[in-house]
């Protein structure tokens, strides 16, 4: 990313037409940048009606300006807003105006958000939090999303750093005594406060990776023969016509994908073709990127029709596909299930969507995809792990801090020490205290240009 000590600027809401349109200009000049359009900036905090001139002094628009100072603005810098109407054409005149202006150049992706970490306006914990708020679908998504802006990871991580570097502390004072024995009350304190701090990181890695499926969402693939219902049951749990239903086999050829929010969580659907050998080009195409889903998907339903002769026999073939959870559903129950003396043929979810018990049926198909995808050890609270390098880092420390407490602290504390500092280190680049632009950089890179 370039130097940060020019001024930047950028459209900061979506392009299109609109009935307002904000441009966000941050850096040293950027007050100054009203005089570009004849106008003058407001006082720092403060809001001014002002009528914009183009370059041939003829009235551009009539906007409204908000001026704010470093280091009090959100970027730490000085910033002018421009509240202009949303056309295209506006918008476009006065970004061109803007970029003809000396000391003044387009603001890369996430740069605004950058020069707030800049200027601690924000630490690494809170940028992913902002980046997931941004991408959030879900209202769970949301809320998890501001409470990692607001420090339910970087509270906990801060004081369990600050805890390792203290127990690394007293161990390093024990060098000069390595060969003495360690006084059996120093021991124990240390251990007991060591197994406290590895207790409080279980505790956060136990979450059932909640916060992660919170997220990234959920994908859940619909695995079957042909006519087995795939279609009909993404429809139903679509609330709509997403997938075309017909009782000619082989209808769907290609993935089709729909998203629903499930409790907070967004689940994505995969409607497959069905599961059979075929001398059809384009359906063997169908067929294999089934597989393909069958092995990449989080959790699979496993469709069988329940009318046909031997449909037990089909779920092995079609369970092995799958690498992740898995849960079976006989379908075309309201039309009679047969074979009913197979054994195992309780264990198996009926869905019937063609009968009077529809809405029953396909309610308890929610209920039961919503054991497949919610941990049953998710946390009551928020989970504080949101994104795998969390979990990795605590991961790390956690085995470091174990490692730590296996030597003899009496006869080898300075390597007890040196793994302490090793767990410190990964918190430490967890939070973002050390070894954080190259992460930076690729985080701000999914940022749009305005933030």
């Amino acid at each position: 990313m370039p130097a940060r000590s020019d001024t930047i600027f950028a459209l900061a809401t979506p392009p299109g037409r609109s009935a307002i349109a904000v441009i966000r200009i941050s850096g040293p000049t950027s007050h100054a940048a009203a005089q570009t359009f004849g106008a003058e900036a407001p006082s720092a905090g403060r809001f001014r009606v002002a009528l914009l001139l183009d370059p041939g002094g003829q009235p551009l628009d009539e906007v409204l300006l908000l001026a704010m100072s470093g280091p009090l603005s959100s970027t730490g810098e000085d910033v002018l807003e421009i509240h202009c109407h949303g056309s295209t054409a506006v918008v476009a005149a006065i970004l061109d105006m803007l970029a003809k202006c000396d000391g003044f150049r387009p603001a890369e992706a996430g740069e605004f958000t950058h020069r707030m970490f800049d200027h601690d306006k924000i630490d690494l914990l809170g940028v992913e939090g902002l980046a997931d708020l941004i991408d959030a679908d879900t209202d769970l998504q949301r809320r998890q999303a501001w409470q990692q802006m607001s420090g339910a990871l970087r509270g906990p991580a801060t004081n369990w750093r600050a805890s390792l570097i203290e127990l690394a502390a007293h161990l390093e004072t024990l060098i000069d005594f390595a060969d003495e024995d360690l006084p059996d009350n120093i021991a124990a304190g240390l251990q007991a406060r060591a197994a406290t701090l590895r207790g409080a990181m279980r505790a956060a890695l136990d979450d059932g990776r909640f916060g992660e499926r919170v997220r990234s969402g959920v994908t859940v693939a619909l695995i079957g023969a042909v006519n087995a219902g795939k279609s009909t049951l993404m429809n139903h749990l679509a609330g709509r016509d997403v997938a075309i239903v017909s009782d000619t086999a082989g209808t769907t050829r290609d993935v089709v994908s729909v998203t629903i929010d499930l409790d907070g969580i967004a689940v994505t659907l995969l409607d497959t073709a069905g599961i059979r050998d075929t001398d059809d080009s384009i359906e063997a195409e169908g067929v294999r990127r089934a597989r393909m889903a069958a092995q990449q998907c989080d959790a699979a339903l496993i469709l069988v029709d329940g009318t046909l002769p031997g449909w037990y026999a089909g779920i092995s073939p079609l369970t092995s596909l799958v690498d992740g959870d898995a849960l079976v559903i006989v379908t075309k129950a309201d039309l009679g299930i047969t074979d009913a003396a197979d054994a195992g043929k309780d264990i198996y979810l009926h869905l019937g969507l063609a009968g009077p018990n529809a809405e029953a049926s396909g309610a308890a198909v929610l209920d039961a995809l919503r054991q497949l995808v919610i941990p049953a050890n998710r946390a009551e609270q928020a989970s504080m792990i949101t994104r795998l390098r969390h979990r990795h880092a605590i991961e790390a420390a956690h085995a470091a801090l174990e490692a730590a407490f296996g030597h003899d602290l009496g006869k080898a504390p300075e390597l007890a020490a040196e793994d302490l500092r090793h767990a410190a280190d990964s918190l430490g680049r967890m939070i973002g205290v050390i070894d954080v632009e190259d992460l930076l950089d690729s985080i701000f890179s999914s940022f749009c240009i305005g933030k």
